[in-house]
């Protein structure tokens, strides 16, 4: 009996438990890296990530299953120190990345402010027909509305959703390119 319990022992200690830990390092790196939005501006990357996670836990799930002397959980241990460190950097690109969106909106919204006025000035030298009043009050009308799309862009800018004020800047530049040029035909 003395034998059978120290190969027992001996079987029990070689048997590596899973590993939980590097488990949940993993899943708190990621969700390190969705606290600054890397799944909004790193999308392909976090979702990559992400998934590479999902597939280190069902791998786990397989090992666990072998029996004992099989299990060796060495190779998903190293994938997940991987994923851990992958979303580290992840974060920190996403960081970068919002913080050249914020970039990109503020320059937009200078140049909106530019097209809005050589619009609004354009507007007021072109003399008004009955022939062309119904588009010239139209432009105004978008010009109004680029004005107010400004404002909202700069809340969005102030509550950090660049994304969000990139879309809207830059579907509010084409529409002023779109007056400007439709101001030159008149």
């Amino acid at each position: 009996m003395g034998i059978a319990a120290l190969v027992m022992a001996v079987a029990m200690i070689s048997c590596k438990p899973a590993p939980q830990a590097q488990v949940e390092a993993a899943q708190a790196a990621i969700d390190s890296a969705r606290a600054v939005e890397a799944d909004r501006y790193l999308a392909v990357e976090f979702t990559a990530l992400n998934d590479s996670l999902t597939a280190a836990v069902a791998a786990i799930e397989t090992i666990s299953a072998l029996p004992f002397g099989e299990r060796d959980f060495a190779p998903v241990r190293t994938k997940l120190e991987t994923i851990a460190t992958d979303a580290t950097a992840l974060k920190a690109n996403a960081e970068v990345r919002k913080a050249e969106v914020r970039t990109q909106v503020e320059g937009l919204l200078v140049e909106l402010g530019n097209l809005v006025t050589s619009n609004k000035e354009a507007i007021a030298l072109v003399r008004v027909t009955p022939r062309n009043r119904a588009t010239v009050e139209g432009m105004q009308n978008e010009i109004t509305v680029i004005e107010s799309a400004i404002t909202e862009i700069n809340t969005l800018v102030a509550n950090g959703d660049y994304l969000t004020a990139l879309e809207k800047a830059t579907a509010s530049q084409v529409k002023a390119v779109e007056i400007q040029t439709a101001l030159a035909t008149i």
